[in-house]
Parts: C-alpha cells; sequence; structure tokens
C-alpha cells in the first residue's frame, strides 16, 4: 500500500493528464452535444475530485526538500545568535577595559590573550604583542577586574605572562579600608590564602585587597582580590585568611600591559640577596 501511495504522489501530475486525455477521447466519441454537455459535467465534477484526493497524497521529494531547508534555515538562526551572544559579552568587556583607560594615570596597552601554557605545573599565557608594541620584561598585566601576573618572556610580536595563580609567586597587598599589609599565596584552590597574618589584625569578609607599596614586581593600588574568610586559628596566634581573586582566569581573552618597570636599582638589590641565601644554604 505505502508503495502505491508513493508511486501515486510521484506521479500524480502524469496520472490527471492520463485521465484528463481519456476523457477527452471519450467526449468526442459521444457526439451528441447534448449528451456531451451532461457527461462534461460529470466529468468536471469527477477529475476536481480527484485531482483533491491526489493532492492529499503527500510528496516525499517535495517534503525532504522543504525539510532540508528549515535545517539549513535553523543551522543559521543557531549561529547568529551565538554570534549576537558573544558580541553582546565582547562589547561589555571592551566597555569596562575602556572605562579603565579613562580612570587610570598609567598608560595601558591593549592585548589579546592567544595561548595558554603549563610549564614544570607553572601557568602561563601568551598574548599578541611584543617588543615592537612598546612591552617589556618585568611589566604587569591586568584586565579591567584585576591583577593577572607579569611579562617574563618577550619577542618582537609575543609575550609570555606568568600568571599570579602559581604556587610559587607571591603578592605583596594591602586592605583598601585600613592599608593593613600582607603577603598572599596560591596552593591550587579557587582561593588565595594570606600568610602569616596575627589574629588582631581587623580584616573582615569583604574587604578588598590591592597590590601594596611594598611590592617588587607590581605598581601599587591594583585590585587583586575580595576576602572571604577571616576567622581566628585555634591554638595559634595568627588568622586563617582566605581571598577570592577579583580576575577570572579560566576566560581570559584580553588584558592590559602596565607600561612600568620596578626600580632596576631595588630589584638588583633583591636579586643579590636571594643568590646570597642560596649560596649559604648550598654551603
Amino acid at each position: 500500500m505505502k508503495s502505491f501511495i508513493d508511486f501515486v504522489a510521484k506521479f500524480k501530475e502524469y496520472i490527471t493528464l492520463t485521465a484528463l486525455i481519456v476523457i477527452c477521447f471519450s467526449s468526442i466519441s459521444l457526439g451528441n452535444k447534448f449528451q456531451l454537455g451532461g457527461f462534461r459535467t460529470v466529468i468536471v465534477g469527477s477529475v476536481g475530485w480527484l485531482q483533491s484526493v491526489i493532492d492529499w497524497v503527500p510528496n516525499p521529494v517535495a517534503l525532504k526538500s522543504e525539510n532540508r531547508a528549515v535545517r539549513e534555515l535553523n543551522l543559521y538562526l543557531s549561529s547568529e545568535l551565538i554570534r549576537s551572544r558573544k558580541s553582546i559579552i565582547e562589547n561589555e568587556k571592551l566597555k569596562n577595559m575602556l572605562s579603565l583607560r579613562d580612570t587610570t594615570k598609567m598608560e595601558l596597552l591593549p592585548a589579546d590573550v592567544i595561548g595558554e601554557t603549563i610549564v614544570e605545573l607553572r601557568k602561563y599565557v601568551t598574548i599578541n604583542k611584543g617588543i615592537d608594541d612598546g612591552i617589556a620584561e618585568g611589566m604587569a598585566a591586568r584586565t579591567d577586574a584585576g591583577l593577572v601576573g607579569w611579562i617574563v618572556a618577550v619577542n618582537k610580536v609575543y609575550s609570555l605572562i606568568e600568571l599570579i595563580n602559581n604556587s610559587n609567586v607571591k603578592v605583596s597587598t594591602k586592605i583598601q579600608r585600613n592599608s593593613i599589609n600582607g603577603i598572599i599565596e596560591w596552593k591550587g584552590d579557587k582561593e588565595f590564602n594570606m600568610i602569616n597574618v596575627p589574629d588582631s589584625y581587623d580584616m573582615k569578609v569583604g574587604d578588598i585587597l590591592l597590590t601594596s607599596n611594598y611590592s617588587n614586581k607590581y605598581p601599587a593600588d591594583i585590585p587583586v582580590g575580595r576576602i572571604t574568610v577571616a576567622e581566628h586559628k585555634v591554638g595559634s596566634l595568627f588568622k586563617i585568611v582566605k581571598i577570592a581573586p577579583l580576575v577570572d582566569f579560566s576566560s581570559l581573552e584580553q588584558v592590559f600591559v602596565i607600561s612600568y618597570l620596578p626600580n632596576p636599582e631595588r630589584m638588583g638589590l633583591i636579586k643579590e640577596m636571594e643568590a646570597k641565601l642560596k649560596t649559604r644554604k648550598s654551603k
């Protein structure tokens, strides 16, 4: 039955034409015009009914073509929706970054993150700007939200940023509310720890941390994180302090490199001291 319906649907135009031709020849053979008129009325009605029946039968070729067109339209609309959402998110990020440039006195060099690298468990990102764009090793990088890291390697067109969420990195910070200083470090969790914080220090959940004036890597007053835990450690003179970073390191796309280099004499003195300590330990 299905094969018959498919056959009728595929050749319905030819079947209708054949029926009309047969009817025409039958009418001509009658000869009597009065009989022909009545017969014509019956035939026209019958042909109309037959055509309506045949038209009701779906055309699989046409349906297949329509389904393909609908799928292509859905794919196009889905792609356009994704592009529109991506444009809205990118515009919002760019708006925030542009507002940052308007509020800071430091020269900011915009760059796109084009890669992520892990070397010996240390996290780095690559940006598409280098020496030719005015970037130098030792400069800090940030987003509109806060501190990202600092430039550890650079060539003419690319630079490598060591992120602050590395276990070997320590950042000198201060609380924005009262300027209490402290060192934060990352131990593999989602949050940073502030180390050796005396229990008497005034620290509250929600306090914002900035880079301090004591930092030998980063310019002062760059937002770093927000305190999420500040509580007494049982049996100790120190607090447990945890800080959530303000930057979402899982979705870095654009950064600003701060056109600022630490004082070379200060950096030289620190490196000299570190070298002496290593020498003493090796003896």
